[in-house]
């Protein structure tokens, strides 16, 4: 073989693998450019925004609870009475026979009965008072009609002269209240704590479970 046959060889071998090496980096180059499509540049301040969107989500959707809610909640969790007594209707009615004795205190401020009557049905506030950290409502409670009446105290509905819910417990009064005219007495208790700065309360009974028949007293002083 001649230098110029050897000379023509060895150019085509170059070209070929230069057209070769040329062909693979083009291919490599779209390979890679197809991999990175959709990745973007990281942000210099992830961290600021990252805690900027940590303290924004932190209170999304918070909804504030009132101090006097929780007071209520409290109060109605740790002197919940029993919403519905398994015991029999006259043993109902023989413990509500048990009248209480009302205590006088030693300091009375003169307080007018508050009554109302509704289809011979008659409740009435005869005296109010401050006892402990409580105020103690000293209730009568009459059924003159022809059919005896029940009554659900936890359903009792008792609000202060701006209108907001307070707790009562119940005590002494009957379950269900017969036709005869016998006259009961209880009482109801109201934390004091509940009652800032009010000074008139109203207080709502309703029959259970027609709910047709409605006691309510209205302007009831605060005693202090």
């Amino acid at each position: 073989m001649s230098w110029k046959s050897t000379l023509i060889l060895t150019s085509t071998l170059f070209l070929t693998m230069l057209v070769a090496g040329g062909g693979s980096a083009y291919i490599g180059y779209q390979m890679g450019e197809e991999a990175l499509k959709g990745v973007t540049q990281p942000d210099v301040n992830s961290n600021q925004r990252l805690k900027k969107d940590r303290v924004i989500g932190k209170y999304k959707g918070l909804k504030l609870i009132s101090e006097r809610e929780i007071l209520v909640n409290v109060y109605n969790l740790t002197h919940k009475n029993t919403k519905f007594n398994n015991t029999s209707p006259e043993k109902k009615t023989a413990k509500s026979k048990q009248l209480i004795n009302f205590k006088q205190p030693q300091e009375t401020t003169p307080f007018v009965p508050i009554r109302d009557e509704v289809e011979g049905v008659s409740m009435e506030i005869v005296e109010a008072q401050q006892q402990g950290n409580s105020l103690l409502l000293n209730v009568t409670i009459r059924n003159e009609s022809s059919k005896s009446v029940r009554f659900l105290y936890s359903f009792l509905d008792v609000r202060d002269d701006r209108g907001r819910a307070l707790s009562a417990i119940s005590d002494g009064l009957p379950g269900e209240l017969p036709a005869n005219g016998e006259e009961f007495r209880g009482t109801l208790r109201i934390p004091t704590v509940l009652l800032d700065n009010a000074q008139k309360i109203s207080v709502t009974l309703t029959d259970y479970p027609e709910q047709k028949l409605e006691l309510k007293l209205k302007d009831i002083p605060v005693t202090r």
